[in-house]
């Protein structure tokens, strides 16, 4: 579904096929880690319109106390290593803050 989401905007937007790729597995990544750590809760996801062929993608999740962390994880660790890759490949453009109300959200930035 959230793969869905990212190809309608790059189709929307005209964003590379690289950008469209990079998009699928950074929200892909954000949204499975909020399902696995809260699993039957509401998770909201979004693409924002890329400003200069950069597109930006997040997911709300309701714990707020439950902060990411980004670790580099052993090579053969099977867990643990999603938010190091996104970093590493979205150039340090990935971070959360506390939601408004409840909750926190986690987002990336991609593109050139």
């Amino acid at each position: 579904m959230v793969r869905n989401l990212v190809d309608q905007a790059a189709d929307s937007w005209g964003l590379s096929q690289e950008t469209r790729h990079l998009g699928r597995l950074i929200l892909t990544e954000l949204t499975t880690n909020a399902c696995r750590l809260y699993p039957g809760r509401v998770i909201l996801t979004w693409v924002a319109t890329p400003r200069y062929g950069v597109g930006e993608v997040g997911v709300w999740d309701p714990d707020g106390a439950n902060l990411p962390r980004i670790v580099a994880a052993d090579a053969a660790a099977e867990t643990g290593r999603g938010l190091f890759i996104i970093n590493e490949l979205t150039g340090g453009r990935l971070g959360w803050y506390p939601a408004r109300r409840v909750g926190k959200v986690v987002w990336a930035r991609f593109g050139p």
